[in-house]
């Protein structure tokens, strides 16, 4: 049902979740290519984008912080208002802590030692890492929309307290800065709607937004910029 400007829409009201499999995504390139659509793939043979892989129930949560100045007048009402500063965050928790893409976002690229086989055999932190990097999240929508999320810029502002108590699950919870890029943007939001058959006529028979061989099935994209 199209919007109108007399009536209400109940498909426009969602919930949001991952999409199959891998969900999360960076890359420690020097200048990354960023996706601008949310059909985009980045797990195709020669990709620079890396697998974050399973985050934790809580998902991860966007933050917009304001300093507003407020002028007021000498009968105490405000006459004017600015906003002197805002800051956008991303809060999330990693819980595959031993995949090598996790380890380098956490301690950082250059204090991360691998084998042959990518396995992390040592680990050099540092009080706080200072490399800036790209951060993309996958989203399937309630109402048959994939949503994706990509922060061009992100840079660690914050590390949740480890646990290491016996049987506790071990995570990494970080909290990044979005730090806008070249035309002053924290984030893009990019939107498309799931089809119920593919371009070549594969029919979407388990309604995960893909065909049979794990392609996702669209329609029409969008842009949002913050």
């Amino acid at each position: 049902m199209a919007d109108s400007l007399t009536t209400i829409n109940p498909e426009n009201v969602t919930t949001g979740g991952p999409v199959e499999g891998a969900c999360c995504f960076t890359n420690f390139s020097e200048s990354p290519q960023l996706p601008t659509s949310a059909t985009e793939s980045l797990t195709g043979t020669g990709t620079t984008w890396e697998n974050l892989g399973e985050l934790s129930d809580q998902g991860w949560t966007v933050s917009t912080s304001t300093t507003v100045n407020k002028f007021k007048g000498y009968h105490g009402t405000t006459l004017l208002s600015e906003i002197a500063d805002e800051e956008v965050t991303v809060k999330v928790e990693f819980d595959e802590i031993t995949r090598k893409t996790v380890v380098k976002l956490r301690f950082g690229a250059d204090h991360v030692t691998e084998d042959g086989e990518g396995f992390v055999t040592s680990i050099a932190p540092t009080v706080m890492p200072g490399q800036i990097v790209p951060l993309v999240f996958d989203m399937l929508l309630s109402s048959g929309i994939i949503e994706r999320v990509v922060f061009p810029r992100a840079k660690i502002e914050s590390i949740d307290d480890e646990a290491h108590q016996k049987g506790a699950l071990r995570v990494y919870g970080l909290t990044f800065s979005a730090l806008v890029d070249d035309d002053n943007h924290p984030y893009y939001i990019y939107r498309a709607k799931l089809s119920d058959e593919s371009d070549d006529g594969t029919d979407d028979t388990d309604g995960d937004g893909t065909d049979g061989d794990g392609n996702t099935n669209t329609e029409t994209n969008q842009t949002t910029n913050p």
